[in-house]
């Protein structure tokens, strides 16, 4: 049984504030061993509940956050970028689910910690066929056209209730609870982890019984940036990619997995 496992640094365990994800700060390196920790809890319960095999991807910025030397032995890891063409290398048919460690919830979420849809500063609102959606959304969009379930999500309670509504009776780890922006009250580290593991072993009983992610064919995405010169950066192509007005554009695509370029099965095959 083989989990995909991705990460994100905004909803770790006790991280509030942007220094903390930003490199080069005092803050970064114990918010990089925070993320470490619930990462590790999360590939502790995956092969506890029986997985055989465990991939991480670190998707936070430029990636490769994680202390090489902390990481599970167990689990073997994609970093570096782009995250896109494909968003998740190594993510198939093969995958029986994914568990998303370390996610916040989309833009403009009263109470939630840090949270915005993929870019803070470029990005407002993404829409997908009418609804908005944050990167729970767009991960497990990605991830259903692979035909792989989200099983886990970890982060505060608002990204937990925001993946329930979106994905189902799916196993959530609600580690701190929003009060703005930037401040939460925590769970400490060490309990965190313990709840962490607790709940990826129960994922992975979810296995056959959760549907993935599925937005169907064709797709409509809408994205507003948060400013006109984004979107003035954007080819337009007539009936795919359309300017609907200074600071939103509407893509028209076949499956939801083609706005990042496809999935990575089918990148593999141009590769090879």
């Amino acid at each position: 049984m083989k989990i995909y496992i991705t990460t994100d640094m905004e909803g770790i365990s006790c991280v509030v504030s942007r220094d903390q994800g930003r490199r080069g700060t005092p803050e970064y390196r114990e918010a990089g061993r925070l993320l470490v920790g619930d990462t590790n809890a999360a590939v502790q319960g995956a092969l506890d509940g029986g997985a055989t095999e465990v991939i991480v991807a670190d998707m936070h910025a430029r990636s490769q956050n994680m202390p090489l030397d902390d990481l599970h032995p167990e689990a073997r890891y994609v970093f570096g970028v782009p995250h896109s063409s494909p968003r998740f290398p190594f993510l198939d048919e093969t995958c029986d689910g994914m568990f998303m460690v370390g996610y916040h919830a989309r833009s403009g979420t009263w109470g939630g910690v840090l949270e915005h849809t993929m870019s803070s500063v470029a990005w407002q609102d993404f829409i997908v066929n009418g609804r908005p959606v944050g990167e729970v959304g767009i991960d497990a969009g990605l991830a259903g056209d692979c035909g792989v379930p989200v099983l886990l999500v970890t982060g505060d309670d608002k990204v937990c209730a925001e993946s329930r509504e979106l994905l189902g009776d799916i196993e959530t780890a609600v580690v701190k609870w929003g009060v703005k922006r930037h401040r939460a009250l925590c769970l400490p580290p060490a309990k965190s982890r313990e709840l962490i593991r607790e709940k990826a072993r129960a994922a992975v009983a979810l296995v056959g019984k959760i549907a993935p992610l599925d937005f169907g064919s064709p797709v409509d995405i809408v994205l507003k940036y948060s400013r006109p010169e984004s979107a003035d950066g954007i080819h337009l192509q007539p009936g795919r990619v359309e300017r609907l007005d200074g600071r939103t554009v509407l893509y028209h695509v076949d499956r939801f997995a083609d706005f990042y370029g496809g999935t990575w099965a089918e990148n593999k095959r141009t590769a090879n």
